[in-house]
């Protein structure tokens, strides 16, 4: 790699850790911890993707890809290492059932609008809260799943034990591990397509990826009225793609079938410009 590639490589990490590194350190996330974390991920990437053909990829070989010691790679290679940052959530989930409540015919009515639901019946085969669940959430108990529902305002009870749905989308409050599973999948989905596009040959068709902004800027007036109308339009896109994925006939688990996640995110950016913050050189001679 020349030294201009690299030197544009790390220029462009270097903008899209500022974000990252604001919530680290809002929250108390020392540079150590950060630093163990990307280890971490450097050698399970180096051992899992950059294999030389025919051969098995040795801890020596890791530490030339990464530049650690081969030391630092036995420790960090251990099962118990990589299992520490790896969290379990709900999101999955809570998506799906919201997903199905309002794309499967069983339980939607006329116009493809969501059924109110009771939430268990003694009739055979009655349309109920319980067989949503019992049919999108894999293992999570129908009680659990209603409360979270019901916490962050997704679903409201109608009538005693009959439930509306209110929200397609599952919103986890900020910190709550839903909500952490959410950062850290939307910014990886996000960067694993750029790192697609940048590896694609001319001859092959890129993943779809555009943005649009004003080209010099927005009045902060206007923002709120951009915000409302992003809202819209983009929830009403979103809906509209689900359904279209909800018809088609899913990968059988019971089979073996092969199986692989995409899908579309759509993000609303607003960045304060660079020129209102002062350099770090700037910020130490102040003191």
């Amino acid at each position: 790699m020349s030294d201009s590639v690299k030197t544009g490589l790390l220029a462009a990490y270097t903008k899209l850790l500022r974000p990252l590194i604001r919530i680290l350190l809002r929250h108390g996330v020392t540079y150590a911890e950060f630093s163990e974390v990307a280890k971490t991920v450097f050698v399970t990437i180096a051992g899992q993707e950059f294999r030389v053909p025919g051969k098995k990829m040795s801890k020596a070989r890791i530490a030339i890809v990464t530049g650690l010691t081969r030391k630092e790679v036995q420790r960090l290679a251990s099962v118990a290492q990589e299992e520490r940052f790896q969290l379990k959530t709900n999101l999955n989930r809570i998506s799906r059932v919201l997903s199905g409540w309002h794309t499967d015919p069983e339980f939607t009515g006329p116009y493809g609008m969501p059924l109110e639901l009771r939430y268990d019946s003694d009739v055979p085969n009655d349309t109920t809260f319980v067989k949503l669940v019992q049919a999108y959430s894999g293992d999570m108990t129908p009680r659990a799943m209603l409360d979270e529902l019901l916490r962050v305002g997704a679903v409201r009870e109608a009538d005693r034990e009959w439930y509306k749905v209110l929200r397609r989308e599952y919103v986890p409050e900020a910190l709550a591990p839903d909500f952490l599973e959410s950062l850290g999948s939307g910014v990886h989905d996000f960067a694993h397509t750029l790192e697609e596009n940048m590896l694609k040959h001319e001859t092959k068709i890129e993943r779809f990826q555009r943005a649009v902004q004003p080209e010099l800027g927005m009045k902060p007036e206007h923002l709120p009225m951009f915000d409302m109308y992003v809202r819209e339009k983009c929830q009403a896109l979103l809906e509209e793609i689900d359904n279209w994925l909800s018809k088609l006939e899913p990968p059988d688990a019971s089979r073996n079938e092969e199986s692989m996640q995409t899908g579309v995110g759509i993000f609303h950016f607003v960045v304060e410009p660079d020129s209102k913050k002062k350099s770090l050189k700037e910020l130490l001679e102040d003191r």
